[in-house]
C-alpha cells in the first residue's frame, strides 16, 4: 500500500503533467516537452510494483 507521501507525489506529478499537456501548444518549448516526458517516465516508475516492499 502506498504511503501518503507517495500518493501526494503521484498526484502532484499527474497534475504537473496535465498542465504541461494542456499548455503545450501555447508554449512551444522542446525543453518543456522533454520535462513532460521525464515526469511521465518517473510516474511510471512510481507505479511499478516495488520488489523491496513485498513482505514475503
Amino acid at each position: 500500500m502506498p504511503s501518503d507521501e507517495t500518493t501526494q507525489l503521484r498526484a502532484a506529478l499527474e497534475e504537473t503533467i496535465q498542465v504541461l499537456e494542456r499548455t503545450r501548444h501555447s508554449f512551444k518549448s522542446r525543453e518543456l516537452g522533454q520535462l513532460r516526458r521525464r515526469l511521465l517516465d518517473l510516474l511510471e516508475q512510481l507505479e511499478e510494483p516495488q520488489a523491496d516492499s513485498d513482505p514475503a
